[in-house]
């Protein structure tokens, strides 16, 4: 009879692990797109990364461009990158951890999207600053307009990193933690793509813009930048509809099978192996 027990425990030992094995779903990005809050926080960081990679793909171009642009080389378009990195290194960090502090995260978030995107309409007014530089043709802008660069270029790349800290922590809040590592390979997924299309769309916007005869120079950079402008406002929009995430308020998705009811579970607590 010993011998008996001594197997009947040794059996529920050996099907229990089976049977959570078996009760287990799998985490797919089909579960992680199916969490409304995920999703929504997934699209507002593709979204922005397809903004960023686009103006950092537009600056140069507009820089470059003889027509619509400054009309300067290389070294000049260095120079004005090499200011705004000073720039960037003095202040994101503290605006950073400032905001968050503040206002939340949310809040740093909705903020870094005013300040980022919708700027870059301001990028042509360099123009203005440069006109004498930009009739004579000569390969070095006005002071007035490198500062006017640097500043804008420079409050749109910080502000741009609060966006991705920010959306990137509220993202991770949105799943457990034993699904953040297939949330984050999703997300790297969809953000490889969204970069991918900046390019492509910033330099088929571009190019239209300047060579298409359909806007007087320098007027082509104009229509490209507040086109850029627009779709960060746009953006905006969608990161104030962006809602904190709340744990009660979203339903988990089903991670038991259907074969497996209350009374099974209810039966295997009761009755718990003995080494």
């Amino acid at each position: 009879a010993s011998n008996g027990n001594g197997n009947a425990r040794m059996m529920v030992c050996d099907n229990i692990p089976t049977a959570h094995a078996t009760n287990e779903k799998a985490v797919t990005m089909s579960s992680i797109w199916a969490r409304k809050s995920t999703r929504q926080h997934l699209i507002v960081y593709w979204t922005y990364s397809f903004c960023v990679i686009s103006i950092d793909e537009l600056f140069p171009l507009f820089c470059i461009s003889q027509d619509s642009g400054l009309g300067v080389s290389e070294k000049t378009i260095g120079k004005i990158l090499t200011g705004t990195g000073l720039c960037y290194i003095l202040f994101q960090y503290f605006l950073i951890t400032g905001l968050v502090g503040r206002y939340g995260m949310y809040g740093a978030l909705r903020i870094g999207s005013m300040c980022s995107i919708p700027l870059a309409m301001f990028v042509p007014v360099a123009l203005y600053f440069d006109q004498a530089e930009t009739i004579t043709k000569t390969d070095h802008v006005s002071t007035a307009a490198y500062l006017f660069l640097c500043t804008v270029y420079s409050v749109i790349r910080v502000f741009s990193s609060v966006v991705f800290s920010t959306v990137t922590m509220s993202t991770n809040r949105t799943v457990p933690a034993s699904q953040r590592a297939t949330m984050n390979g999703f997300s790297m997924l969809g953000g490889s793509v969204a970069k991918a299309s900046g390019p492509a769309f910033a330099g088929l916007l571009f190019s239209f813009s300047v060579s298409s005869g359909v806007f007087p120079a320098p007027y082509g950079s104009v229509f490209v930048f507040c086109t850029m402008g627009a779709i960060g406002i746009l953006h905006v929009v969608l990161s104030f509809h962006l809602k904190e995430y709340n744990p009660e308020g979203e339903q988990e998705p089903e991670v038991r099978s259907h074969g497996v009811n209350d009374h099974d579970e209810d039966e295997s607590d009761e009755e718990k192996p003995m080494f």
